[in-house]
């Protein structure tokens, strides 16, 4: 067989573009801070920066709203390495930063479009949205960037631009039937790979079910497992707290749990203990565990030691321990000392100035 020499020329470009294509993806995983960074160098503990910024629907004027483009930004403009967002699920299925999956007046987000949802809270961000904004910032080297309509300086040695994707449970309000959890993962999914974020992202969530099905859709994608202490009480004991009514229901999620819904907010499920908690967050693949900050505080006060021997169990069994939300330094340095390895929090300049204190 014989080639022309345009033949033989129109081989080379296309063996050059699949090469050069090859090397430049190799070199764009190179110059992105990954979670792998982050759990292997940032010095203990680190700020998380909660909802972004910190928690705010408006009240504060001097930050942005929650969960928003905004305030993903300004976390990562002052210095935060990775910020928690909260994710619920459109009518159109897509994924969508916000902390509950209803509005004030009970609407369902799940009944509503991403524009139909515009037009009620215009700031709401999607998940893809805020993956490429903090894409922007996990890039190790940028001298001059315009970002903004301003230009400034990156430090090539500092952490950023990773986002911790917690995965809202549905509230039995807008899913009776309990079906929408398949839907909700395959849309965080695909905000993921379209920004090409695997890497930078960690995928958190209270139920084991979603916690299961995300190791097996995506088991290379770190992923977070969280406790409230109420699912360490007893039905009687959440009903005296919360003034809900509390309703045990059979949900068939593995992991032997007994699940409940409390009111038509919350469907989750109980621990008998902290240890039946350990059992299944290591059985779930999980690379990091979050405790509310109120399970370490009890410990410490039934028996002062107990806290740090708790951490150290966990970190014995190869888990990074974070924590929410801690807002004054007190509570900060109880954590640090008790080897907490990330904080979340609302209060981020008061965290930068004391993120890595572990002793």
């Amino acid at each position: 067989m014989k080639f022309s020499r345009h033949s033989i020329w129109i081989l080379i470009c296309v063996v050059f573009l699949l090469v050069s294509g090859v090397a430049a993806a190799d070199s764009d995983k190179q110059k992105r801070w990954t979670v792998d960074d982050l759990l292997d160098d940032k010095p203990r503990p680190f700020v998380i920066g909660h909802r972004g910024y910190g928690e705010n629907l408006g009240e504060n004027p001097d930050i942005p709203i929650e969960n928003t483009v905004a305030s993903v930004r300004r976390a990562f403009k002052e210095g935060v390495s990775i910020v928690e967002v909260d994710v619920v699920l459109t009518a159109d299925q897509k994924a969508v930063a916000l902390h509950d999956d209803f509005l004030s007046d009970f609407t369902c987000v799940n009944t509503l479009t991403f524009g139909q949802l515009k037009e009620r809270l215009p700031y709401v961000p999607s998940l893809k949205q805020v993956l490429n904004v903090a894409k922007k910032f996990s890039h190790k080297k940028w001298s001059k960037k315009k970002y903004s309509g301003k230009k400034q300086r990156k430090d090539s040695d500092r952490i950023s631009g990773l986002v911790n994707i917690e995965v809202k449970t549905p509230a039995p309000l807008c899913d009776p039937d309990d079906t929408t959890e398949a839907n909700l993962v395959t849309a965080v999914l695909r905000a993921v790979k379209k920004t090409k974020s695997s890497e930078q992202v960690i995928i958190e969530a209270f139920s084991p079910a979603l916690m299961a099905m995300f190791g097996a859709e995506a088991p290379a994608i770190k992923r977070n497992f969280s406790i409230n202490l109420l699912q360490l009480l007893s039905p009687e004991q959440v009903e005296a707290i919360t003034g809900l009514p509390v309703t045990l229901i059979d949900k068939n999620a593995g992991f032997g749990l007994q699940w409940a819904e409390t009111g038509v907010f919350f469907r989750l499920p109980g621990y008998s203990s902290i240890e039946e908690y350990i059992n299944v967050a290591y059985a779930a693949g999980a690379t990091l565990v979050t405790l509310d900050k109120l399970i370490p505080f009890q410990l410490e006060t039934m028996q002062p030691g107990s806290a740090a021997l708790l951490v150290g169990q966990l970190h014995g069994l190869g888990f990074n321990v974070t924590t929410y939300t801690v807002d004054t330094e007190p509570e900060w340095q109880f954590m640090s000392v008790i080897g907490i390895d990330g904080i979340y929090t609302n209060n981020i300049s008061m965290g930068l100035i004391l993120e890595g204190s572990a002793p």
